[in-house]
């Protein structure tokens, strides 16, 4: 039980202190260079990140979800993802010259050259990264986050006071790509043998590759949707649109990167024992319903007066789109769990399937469309992923083997508790009599929000909050 609560400690402080730092960076590098240089800066980084979630891993969860795992199989993914990552420099170089004749901006042939240059340093941490998650090592985990994302946060905000502009926003990834990478590598206590032999790779890639692919449409779709807001709109637009986007995913890939390192060792252990499997998606869905949905309220109530304190009036729009986004990010809270599962299981097709299909939709969207606003764009975001939600949950349900009602219906408490907060936080200050200062409404909105969710919680919820408190124990109990 012990190391079980330390866990959970690590990858919490390392969700905790990642969202503080991409909140201050966010915001503060945001204020400073203004919406066209943040547009800049944000399509040379969205190229990046978009090669670097492929290199980094294309065997980090193979390497967890394996059942067993030699020292040779080991060795020989971290050299195959060092290579990967020499590939990695190739594309993203060429998919420079492409974002440069998009936006136009000559700047960002030369940011893409040296953000591609950490990739094959990347690829080692990937590798290392797996190894770590799989030996529940989330302390070092945690140093990743803590040594990287710190000194690319310094970084950059010192940047943006210099006045770098655009440039700031590339120095800060640098810098988070490289420090993250080698606080793995030399905290790891792990040194990889001279070996690199094609058929555990082969076996690791056929998981691996699958995975890859969904997850680089997952993370490419809003990349390519950048691109092409920055195409049709300008860079402002983008700016603002970008925004949104790190003020909501901030919280939202934050939570899913903890519950899926706490989770997918645990879930891969019973891959095998669907009824166990089961009961154990069921009390992650509590988990999100109980720890993130009144989080995901708050966050909605306070959007508008916190953008207008932390960046003034003029970032208003970005505030705008950031509510359809903030709703879609409960769904994904509720569904997250049993994608994990399905992975566990060893499924990678349902999730590239639908990542493909909302990539295509996504983008007929945008061309047809052509949005002008931020808060147009976020729409046209919200729908193409509203269309594929249905069918990917029954599919969810058949591989599981179980009613996708059942296994959600564990959160819908907590999420309908959370709606009438967040329902009563907007609506009776109004009526009251709202203040003007940004934080007395945030004061404001969040006391009335509190008022209703924690006596609705003690009296509605507390199974559910006795399942979330025991859920890393896994302890099998009827769901």
């Amino acid at each position: 039980m012990r190391i079980l609560k330390s866990n959970v400690f690590w990858s919490g402080l390392e969700a905790a202190v990642a969202a503080a730092l991409s909140f201050v960076s966010a915001f503060v590098i945001a204020r400073i260079v203004g919406p066209a240089e943040l547009g800049v800066g944000a399509a040379a980084v969205a190229v990046h990140i978009l090669v670097w979630v492929a290199v980094n891993g294309l065997f980090a969860d193979p390497l967890v979800q394996r059942a067993g795992l030699t020292d040779e199989e080991a060795s020989s993914a971290f050299w195959a993802s060092v290579l990967g990552g020499v590939i990695g420099v190739g594309l993203q170089v060429a998919a420079g010259w492409a974002v440069m004749a998009a936006i136009g901006d000559p700047r960002l042939l030369a940011m893409t050259l040296v953000l591609a240059a950490t990739l094959p340093l990347v690829g080692a941490g990937g590798a290392m990264q797996g190894l770590l998650t799989r030996q529940r090592q989330y302390r070092v985990l945690a140093g990743r986050t803590l040594l990287g994302q710190g000194l690319g946060t310094l970084v950059g905000m010192a940047l943006a006071w210099g006045g770098a502009g655009a440039w700031a926003l590339v120095l800060q990834q640098l810098t988070t790509s490289l420090g993250g990478a080698l606080a793995l590598l030399l905290g790891g206590g792990w040194r990889p043998r001279p070996v690199l032999r094609l058929a555990p790779v082969l076996a690791l890639l056929r998981f691996g590759a699958p995975l890859v692919a969904s997850t680089l449409v997952v993370n490419g779709r809003y990349r390519l949707f950048a691109v092409l807001i920055g195409g049709t709109a300008g860079p402002a637009a983008l700016g603002q649109v970008h925004m949104a986007f790190r003020l909501v995913d901030t919280v939202r890939e934050l939570a899913c990167t903890a519950m899926w390192r706490l989770s997918l060792p645990s879930l891969s252990e019973r891959q095998g024992d669907l009824p166990a499997l089961r009961r154990a998606v069921s009390r992650l869905v509590e988990l999100s319903g109980v720890v993130l949905f009144p989080a995901m309220g708050a966050l909605l109530v306070i959007i508008d007066p916190l953008v207008h304190l932390l960046l003034g009036p003029g970032w208003a729009p970005a505030a705008t789109a950031a509510g359809p986004l903030i709703l879609l990010a409960c769904y994904t809270f509720l569904a997250f769990p049993t994608s994990v599962a399905l992975l566990a299981r060893g499924a990678t097709l349902p999730a590239l399937a639908s990542s493909v299909a909302t990539l295509a939709i996504m983008t007929a969207g945008v061309l047809l469309l052509r949005p002008e606003t931020p808060a147009m764009a976020a729409l046209v975001w919200v729908g193409a992923q509203a269309v594929v939600i249905p069918p990917m949950l029954v599919v969810n349900g058949r591989i599981l083997q179980g009613s996708v009602l059942a296994l959600l219906r564990p959160g819908l408490p907590a999420l309908l508790l959370a709606a009438a907060a967040t329902t009563a936080a907007l609506l009776v200050p109004r009526a009251l009599g709202e203040p003007t200062a940004p934080l007395a409404v945030m004061a404001c909105r969040l006391g009335v929000g509190m008022s209703v969710y924690i006596p609705g919680a003690l009296l509605l919820l507390r199974p559910s909050i006795a399942a979330a408190l025991g859920s890393f124990g896994f302890r099998d109990r009827p769901v």
